[in-house]
């Protein structure tokens, strides 16, 4: 598998490769330890590998279940992005409230 993304740290390394429709998240920590998850999309393979990085560089545990952070990520990034969910008038008007906009005109 051609990896995506590549991340290399003293403590770990990391790889995100796709595999037909999803995309597999890959790290060992350069001892007798190897582990493999399969994510659904890129965004979230590539959050996890975020998560991964962040507990790594501030000795943070890394407890959160694979199967558990798809829906977290998931919510995460239908929050953070604009589109399909700014055409919804509800969220649209919730985001707008959120970043202080005000309501569009009719």
């Amino acid at each position: 598998m051609n990896a995506v993304a590549t991340l290399t740290l003293p403590d770990l390394h990391a790889t995100v490769s796709p595999d037909g429709d999803t995309f597999v998240l890959w790290w060992t920590d350069y001892v007798a330890n190897a582990w493999t998850e399969t994510h659904p999309d890129l965004g979230t393979a590539l959050a996890r590998l975020a998560v991964l990085h962040h507990c790594v560089t501030h000795g943070e545990g890394f407890d959160v279940e694979p199967g558990d952070f798809v829906p977290v990520a998931t919510a995460f990034l239908d929050a953070s992005t604009t589109m399909p969910a700014a055409r919804s008038p509800q969220r649209s008007a919730w985001r707008r409230a959120m970043i202080g906009l005000r309501p569009r005109s009719a």
